[in-house]
């Protein structure tokens, strides 16, 4: 099974999860791309999906919004991990404080600008998402993802994992669950 798997701030398509994803047995398709840029990362990803034709989109942190974004144009099933829901409000305590890259070790700068960029996501949209909220996540926690999820009438699924994925094999065995159920 194909699939497109978009990481979080500060990662590359190379990132544990992705590579835990295809251990597992799916074709990642798992792009590098800067995810703190809005409109060039939607611009660079819809014609990756469009010509990839992946059976599900995956993302984590930054990533699952982007991957609930892709899902509001693309009826494909959607799995979003630990999700940015908000980035524009979210993402603010980095104007004073740069996230770091783990990849290159630089700071990434944030603007206002870049944040104002973030398009809220539109739940009508969006058919049954997968949501998955890590109990101990220590960077969105899981009451503010639940309230919002409750807010947008999407179920969630509770995991006993941090902010990373903390079992690459039983996401699989979900993404698996709602490929097999999505339509």
């Amino acid at each position: 099974m194909k699939i497109f798997y978009l990481h979080g701030l500060g990662s590359s398509g190379q990132a544990s999860t992705a590579t835990g994803l295809a251990q597992a047995g799916f074709e990642v398709i798992a792009p590098d791309y800067q995810p703190e840029l809005f409109n060039l990362s939607l611009a660079t990803q819809w014609p990756l999906v469009e010509r990839c034709q992946p059976s599900a989109i995956v993302g984590t942190s930054m990533g699952a919004y982007y991957a609930l974004k892709l899902a509001e144009r693309f009826e494909i099933p959607v799995v979003a991990v630990n999700a940015c829901y908000e980035p524009g409000r979210l993402l603010a305590k980095y104007l004073n404080e740069p996230a770091m890259n783990f990849q290159t070790q630089a700071p990434i700068p944030f603007t206002a600008q870049m944040l104002a960029q973030f398009q809220p996501l539109n739940p009508s949209r969006i058919l049954k998402p997968k949501i998955l909220i890590g109990d101990a996540d220590e960077v969105i926690p899981a009451d503010y993802q639940q309230t919002f999820c409750r807010a947008k009438g999407w179920q969630w699924q509770s995991v006993d994992w941090g902010h990373r994925v903390g079992d690459c094999a039983l996401l699989a065995q979900i993404i698996h669950a709602h490929v097999a159920t999505y339509g």
